[in-house]
C-alpha cells in the first residue's frame, strides 16, 4: 500500500515538474486578461485562400496544399489579423515583392527565371495537388489562383511560360482559356483558367488521352461533403496553410499490387482499410494557428491501442488560470481490454489482467481495478491566483474503503480537520513501509540514517468541492482558495480563451502567456527590416501601428495536446500567433540572427578541421610508400622501375580505404587518389615527388596534385 500512495505521489511530482515550463513562460504574473478594442479599419489579404480542396471527387487518394510564398505576409482570423491586414504593412509587403523582382528574380538564368517570376508574381493562392484514381489509374490535378483577369492575358502569359519549357508545346481551344500542353509523345497536360473566379486548373496522368483529361476535368465540381474537409477545418480553415491529406482505404487498392498477402492482412487487422484519412497541417482555425497530425480512424477499442477518451472538466479556478494541464487516466474495463489485448499478442513482461490484479491485492490490498474505479478517468493540473493544483474526479464509496486498506496495509495515518468552515483531509504515510525490518539488518554506522528516514512522512492534503477531489502540497492553500472563492472554469477557459478542446484529450496542456502578441509582433517588425535589407525594398517603418494601437490582447495561448477520442487519434500543438511566437523566451530575432551568423561560421569551419584531420590520417599510408621506395633504392633499384607491384609495393587499388581510393607509384612518384566528396568534384589528388641529392632522396615535394590548399598537410602547402 506504501508503495500505491508514494508512487501515485511520485507520479504527481513529476508531471508537475514537467510544467515547469509553463511557469515560466506565464512569467509567474496573476494579471488578469484585458479586454482590448478592436482596430475599426478594413482588412486588406495579399492573398487568396485555396480552391480545389471544395471541388474533390470521391475517389481522391492524396490532397496536398503548399502555401503561397506571401501567405505569411497575408491577414488570416488570428491575433496577427489587424497587424497583417492594415494598408501601412500591406504596402510595405508589396514594396518587398517589388524588391525581390528587382533585386531577385531579374538576376536568374533564362531557365529558371519565367517559372520563378509566374509563381512569385502572378500565383495568388496556395498551390494544391489532388491523386485522384480514374478508372484504376492515378491522375494529378493541380489548383491555384492567378492574377489574370481575363482569358487574353492569361493565354499570353501562359503562352510564354511554356515556351520557356523545353519540349513544351501549348495546343489552346480557339477564343478559350483552356488547352492541351504537349511534351511528346504519350505526354499531355490539360489546362484550364477561370478568369472571374482567377482559378487555374492542370491535369496529368500516365498513359491518359486527352479524351481522359477532358472526362477527369469534367469531375471538378462543388463537393462540400468530402470526408478530407472535417480534418482540414479542424487544422487549417482558412485554407492557405500546408495541408496533406492521404485517404488510406483509397490508397490501398494502389498500395497491395506490392504487397503480400500477410502484409495485407496485417492492415487490415490494424483497420487501415477502414481509415477515413491522416492529415497533417500547419494553418489557422479556431482563431489560432494550429500544427497538427490527426487520423481519422472510427473502429471499435478492440482494434486501438490508446483508450478513447470522453472528458468532462468541471473543476474551477480562482480567477483565470495561468496554465492546466489535462490526463486522462484509462478506466477499469479500458485497462482490461489494452491489457488483455497485449498479454494474447504475446507481449514480454504483460501479465494477464487476472494476474495483475491478484498480485496488486496480494501485495497492497487493493486491485488495479479498484483503484482505476476510485479515481478518474480525468486528472486536471493546474496554477492559478492562489498556486498549484491537481483535481480528480473520485467515487465517494470506493475511496472511503481504499482508505480503510491503506490504514489496515500500512503505516498510514489519516486525520480530518475542520478551519473556516473548511474539511480538509490529511493523509500522511512513512516512507519506510517496513523500517523495523532495516533495524535488524543495519549496523550501528547505518542506524542513524534509518531512524531518521523512520521520522520522514509524504503528506498529501485534499477538499472535496462536489464530484472533484482537490490536492494541494500545503492546506494553507486549500483554505486561501476556500476564502477567495474559485469562480472560473477551466473547462470553458480552455475552450474559449486558449482555442483548445480538453475533452478527447489523453495528455494535453495550455499556457496563457503574458504579451505573447505583442512580443511577436515587434519581432515580426524585425524581420520586415531585414527582409526589406535584403531586397532594396523601401519600408518606412514608423508607418506602422503600435501593437496597443492593433488591440493585441494581453495574453496570448499555446497549447499541446495527444487526442484519442471516438473517432480521432492526433498530436496537437496550438499558437496565438504562429512561429513568431516560438521567439517569446529568445530575445529577438536579433539573437536568432546572431545565431546564424555564428553557425554560418563556426559549421563550415569544423567540417574543414574534420576534413583537414581526415587527410593528415591519410597521408600516413603514403609514408609506408615512401619507406619502401627508399629502401628499394639503397638496395641497387633504379627510379624508373619503381612502380606499383614493384618488390613490396602493392597495386593500387590494394591501398583503398575508407579515405582513399588507390595510390599510384609510377617512377618513385607518389600519386594519392582521396574519395572524400568534401574535397570538391572530379579526381582529387596529391602528388609526393622524391626530390634528389646525388643518388640520395634529400625530400619529398608535396604541393603537386589538385587536393584545395587549405586541406592539404602544413608541409604540403
Amino acid at each position: 500500500m506504501n508503495t500505491l500512495f508514494t508512487g501515485g505521489l511520485s507520479l504527481k511530482k513529476v508531471l508537475v515538474a514537467s510544467l515547469v515550463w509553463g511557469l515560466i513562460l506565464t512569467g509567474c504574473s496573476d494579471s488578469e486578461k484585458k479586454s482590448t478594442a478592436k482596430p475599426s479599419f478594413d482588412v486588406e489579404k495579399l492573398t487568396q485562400s485555396a480552391w480545389l480542396y471544395s471541388a474533390l471527387p470521391e475517389n481522391t487518394v492524396a490532397y496536398a496544399r503548399v502555401p503561397n510564398p506571401w501567405a505569411g505576409f497575408s491577414a488570416k482570423d488570428d491575433s496577427f489579423k489587424y497587424a497583417l491586414g492594415n494598408e501601412h504593412h500591406v504596402k510595405a509587403v508589396k514594396q518587398i515583392q517589388k524588391g525581390v523582382h528587382d533585386n531577385i528574380i531579374s538576376h536568374l538564368g533564362d531557365e529558371v527565371k519565367p517559372l520563378a517570376q509566374f509563381y512569385v508574381e502572378h500565383t495568388k493562392g496556395p498551390v494544391e495537388l489532388a491523386f485522384v484514381s480514374q478508372n484504376g489509374q492515378p491522375v494529378v490535378f493541380v489548383g491555384t489562383r492567378l492574377d489574370y483577369s481575363d482569358d487574353k492575358s492569361f493565354n499570353a502569359g501562359f503562352s510564354e511560360l511554356v515556351k520557356n519549357i523545353p519540349n513544351a508545346n501549348v495546343m489552346p481551344q480557339e477564343g478559350e482559356a483552356k488547352g492541351i500542353v504537349s511534351f511528346g509523345r504519350g505526354a499531355a497536360v490539360y489546362y484550364r483558367y477561370n478568369s472571374s473566379e482567377q482559378q487555374l486548373l492542370l491535369i496529368s496522368g500516365m498513359g491518359t488521352s486527352v479524351t481522359s483529361l477532358e472526362n477527369a476535368a469534367s469531375t471538378i465540381k462543388p463537393n462540400q461533403k468530402h470526408e478530407m474537409l472535417k480534418l482540414e477545418g479542424d487544422i487549417d480553415s482558412s485554407h492557405e496553410g500546408l495541408f496533406f491529406w492521404a485517404s488510406p482505404k483509397n490508397a490501398l487498392p494502389f498500395m497491395q499490387m506490392g504487397m503480400q498477402p500477410q502484409q495485407l492482412a496485417k492492415l487490415k487487422e490494424l483497420g487501415f482499410d477502414k481509415a477515413e484519412g491522416v492529415a497533417f497541417g500547419y494553418g489557422v482555425s479556431g482563431g489560432k494557428t494550429r500544427l497538427k497530425l490527426l487520423l481519422d480512424m472510427p473502429i471499435d477499442d478492440q482494434n486501438r491501442y490508446l483508450p478513447a477518451v470522453s472528458n468532462t472538466i468541471n473543476v474551477k479556478s480562482v480567477g483565470t488560470p495561468k496554465w492546466a494541464s489535462v490526463i486522462s487516466i484509462p478506466t477499469a474495463e479500458q485497462s482490461e481490454k489494452l491489457i488483455t489485448k497485449l498479454y494474447e499478442a504475446g507481449v514480454e513482461d504483460v501479465q494477464s489482467w487476472q494476474d495483475i490484479n491478484t498480485g496488486m491485492e496480494k501485495e497492497i490490498g487493493l486491485s488495479l481495478e479498484t483503484l482505476l474505479n476510485t479515481f478518474g478517468p480525468e486528472v486536471t493540473f493546474f496554477s492559478d491566483k492562489v498556486g498549484m493544483f491537481a483535481a480528480v474526479s473520485y467515487n465517494e464509496g470506493s475511496i472511503d474503503a481504499l482508505l480503510k486498506k491503506a490504514r489496515e496495509s500500512v503505516e498510514v495515518e489519516y486525520k480530518t480537520y475542520s478551519k473556516n468552515s473548511t474539511e480538509i483531509h490529511h493523509l500522511s504515510i512513512a516512507a519506510l513501509g517496513g523500517a523495523n525490518d532495516f533495524d535488524s539488518q543495519s549496523n550501528g554506522e547505518s542506524k542513524l540514517p534509518v531512524a531518521l528516514m523512520k521520522n520522514y512522512h509524504e503528506n498529501i492534503f485534499w477538499v472535496v468541492e462536489g464530484g472533484q477531489v482537490i490536492f494541494a502540497s500545503v492546506p494553507q492553500l486549500l483554505l486561501e482558495r476556500q476564502e477567495r472563492g474559485a469562480d472560473t472554469s477551466i473547462g470553458d477557459w480552455l475552450k474559449s480563451q486558449q482555442g483548445y478542446n480538453p475533452e478527447g484529450t489523453l495528455l494535453g496542456f495550455s499556457s496563457s502567456v503574458d504579451g505573447l502578441s505583442r512580443s511577436s509582433y515587434h519581432y515580426y517588425l524585425e524581420l520586415l527590416m531585414i527582409l526589406s535589407d535584403l531586397t532594396g525594398a523601401d519600408v518606412d517603418l514608423l508607418s506602422f501601428p503600435t501593437a496597443n494601437q492593433l488591440g493585441f490582447p494581453e495574453k496570448g495561448a499555446i497549447s499541446f495536446g495527444l487526442r484519442s477520442d471516438k473517432s480521432i487519434l492526433g498530436l496537437e500543438f496550438a499558437f496565438e500567433n504562429g512561429g513568431t511566437d516560438l521567439l517569446h523566451g529568445l530575445g529577438s530575432t536579433s539573437s536568432i540572427a546572431v545565431i546564424g551568423i555564428l553557425a554560418a561560421v563556426a559549421i563550415p569551419a569544423y567540417q574543414d578541421y574534420t576534413v583537414r584531420a581526415q587527410m593528415s590520417a591519410a597521408t600516413y599510408a603514403a609514408e609506408a610508400v615512401k619507406v619502401q621506395i627508399t629502401q628499394a633504392l639503397m638496395l641497387g633499384a633504379k627510379v624508373e622501375d619503381l612502380d606499383n607491384g614493384y618488390e613490396s609495393i602493392q597495386a593500387a587499388e590494394e591501398y583503398e580505404n575508407s579515405l582513399i581510393e588507390k595510390i599510384v607509384v609510377n617512377d618513385g612518384v607518389i600519386t594519392m587518389f582521396f574519395k572524400n566528396e568534401r574535397l570538391g568534384y572530379g579526381p582529387q589528388t596529391l602528388v609526393y615527388v622524391p626530390m634528389f641529392d646525388g643518388d640520395r632522396i634529400s625530400y619529398w615535394d608535396c604541393t603537386g596534385g589538385t587536393v584545395a590548399e587549405k586541406y592539404r598537410p602544413v608541409q604540403c602547402r
